[in-house]
């Protein structure tokens, strides 16, 4: 059974200037220990599915199942990951990280040590004390993801958490990212509009139309995936992948 149903979902928003339908009668499912990318036009709705399975959008039609379970709000199942880190400057990275175990009641001795192994395993032990603000861009998105992996959530939700970086640190976290997605066999959905960073990092990519949201074309990713993002960048196949997503984003809808 997959971990993530989405089953017929319509999402519509209420403006002052009238009704904006998002997402139109998509669905789609994720496998556990899947890596899927979402790509597709600047405003097509990606950030509104990650929202519709966070459970901090409800769809106005159609159904969200996370674990056999249906979404009717925030739950302990899902992480989201943002492209900006918003960590709180007063506090100190080790306390940033337990800021969503302190809000559910579960800073306890043992989840603390948990995240300092975390914060170790992730190149910022000497850092644990510091403030957000004696960091790199690098560093506080690591920061972000171990915050996010110290509630330990059965699926992550990563909404274009590079695109804020210079394009050698991006390479970087994107090898680091999906490593530990991997050796942890988490569920991860990323949204991105960056083609190769997709490609190179997931098993699936799923291809949106235009607004309002539908799947127009999904490509199982079969390069190899023990590779890094910046080896798959160089494999034969990489580049038929690349040029066919490019053009079904170029096609007007």
């Amino acid at each position: 059974m997959p971990v993530v149903e989405l089953r017929r979902v319509t999402v519509t928003y209420h403006t002052q200037s009238g009704e904006a339908r998002a997402v139109q009668d998509l669905s789609l499912d994720v496998e556990e220990g899947e890596f899927v990318s979402l790509v597709g036009p600047s405003g097509c709705g990606k950030t509104t599915l990650l929202s519709l399975i966070a459970g901090l959008v409800r769809p106005d039609e159609g159904e969200v199942v996370v674990g056999g379970v249906p979404v009717r709000g925030p739950n302990r199942l899902v992480g989201y990951m943002m492209q900006h880190d918003h960590l709180l400057g007063w506090r100190t990275v080790l306390d940033n990280c337990l800021l969503g175990l302190e809000v559910q009641g579960r800073r306890t001795p043992a989840n603390v040590e948990r995240v300092r192994g975390l914060l170790a395993a992730y190149g910022l032990a000497e850092f644990v004390d510091r403030f957000p603000a004696h960091l790199s861009g690098g560093m506080r998105q690591r920061a972000a993801l171990v915050r996010t992996l110290a509630l330990d959530p059965q699926v992550l939700l990563l909404d274009e958490p590079f695109s804020a970086l210079d394009y050698q640190t991006r390479l970087q976290l994107e090898q680091e990212v999906s490593q530990i997605l991997r050796e942890q066999r988490r569920t991860a959905i990323l949204v991105t509009h960056d083609i190769a960073e997709a490609v190179s990092m997931a098993d699936r990519v799923v291809v949106l139309t235009r607004r309002p949201a539908r799947i127009k074309r999904e490509y199982a990713i079969e390069l190899s995936p023990r590779r890094s993002p910046v080896e798959v960048r160089e494999l034969p196949g990489f580049s038929r992948y690349f040029r066919d997503i490019w053009r079904d984003l170029d096609v007007q809808i």
